[in-house]
């Protein structure tokens, strides 16, 4: 895979910096993407649309200092990862398994309390991408993907003191949300 994005570099010269990069952060990245997506082929697709921009973009990236190159990657791992499960899941919601559309499985009853949950799924997922960025990680991050406060405050380099606060405030927020939908639905 190494030869690909070497491939990709316009200047050679640069090959040594790409590789440097490559193997230093590769380990990193991966662990990364694959916090989000709980899938070892789609963490590789991330990590690889990655290199991919960097190897595009390498005279840039090279100019960073050690700390911002790392910040950089792993934002770039996570966005890349979120934009793939965001892809999945698109997919995943317009299919209905097979089994029930070929035994008819359903009752209207039955139909209809999957369209409420789905209605409600959507709902507070759109509610939490909408969202500013530094409360909507860290909810992915806790609710997703299981971390505690205590690593999320590691994982985005925040005391755990703002973790805290953003967490609470967001939580309530979607819990309000919640009431409301509950309210209208009833």
């Amino acid at each position: 895979m190494l030869a690909l994005y070497l491939s990709i570099i316009e200047d050679h010269n640069n090959n040594d910096d790409f590789e440097r990069i490559y193997h230093k952060y590769s380990k990193l990245m991966f662990k990364v993407a694959i916090s989000y997506t709980n899938n070892h082929h789609l963490a590789e697709e991330a990590v690889q649309n990655v290199f991919i921009n960097v190897a595009k973009n390498i005279d840039k990236i090279k100019k960073f200092d050690e700390d911002c190159l790392e910040i950089y990657l792993c934002k770039a791992s996570k966005n890349s990862a979120y934009t793939i499960m965001k892809k999945e899941r698109r997919i995943a919601s317009q299919t209905v398994p097979f089994d029930n559309v070929i035994n008819n499985n359903f009752n209207n009853e039955q139909i209809s309390e999957q369209f409420f949950q789905n209605e409600l799924i959507k709902m507070i997922f759109y509610y939490v991408q909408a969202m500013k960025p530094q409360c909507r990680d860290i909810l992915t991050l806790y609710f997703l993907h299981n971390f505690s406060l205590k690593e999320i405050s590691i994982i985005l380099s925040l005391p755990l003191s703002t973790v805290k606060t953003r967490f609470y405030k967001s939580r309530k927020l979607i819990q309000e949300k919640f009431e409301e939908y509950n309210n209208d639905k009833n």
